[in-house]
């Protein structure tokens, strides 16, 4: 598949500061850190701008970057798109917890607490 801009550019929009400061609170006693092959520092408070120039900085990565190629035996575009799909996945899911959206909350905790 591949990710565009447009599909980015679709996400909600913000939710508010309170929202997104106590979804992270929220998440920080999960220990959320979303599962993407790239780090992305602080993504739990990320705004639509954020993963919109994150998006720009990846779409923008030469191939032969040391991000892209750190990946052993990956070619370093399906890098770039796992990565902008991850980041979709996790903004979008991230956009749920903030509006309080229980099955969301249902996904965080099926991963992150002990069975």
């Amino acid at each position: 598949m591949q990710y565009t801009r447009d599909m980015f550019e679709q996400l909600p929009e913000d939710a508010t500061d309170e929202q997104i400061r106590l979804a992270a609170e929220g998440l920080e006693r999960h220990h959320y850190e979303p599962m993407t092959i790239l780090k992305v520092p602080g993504f739990s408070t990320w705004k639509k701008a954020d993963v919109l120039n994150e998006y720009d900085r990846l779409i923008e990565l030469p191939a032969d970057s040391p991000e892209l190629t750190a990946v052993i035996g990956s070619n370093p575009e399906e890098v770039r798109e796992k990565q902008l799909g991850m980041l979709l996945y996790h903004y979008e899911l991230i956009c749920r917890l903030r509006l309080g959206d229980a099955e969301a909350w249902d996904v965080v905790h099926e991963l992150y607490e002990d069975d």
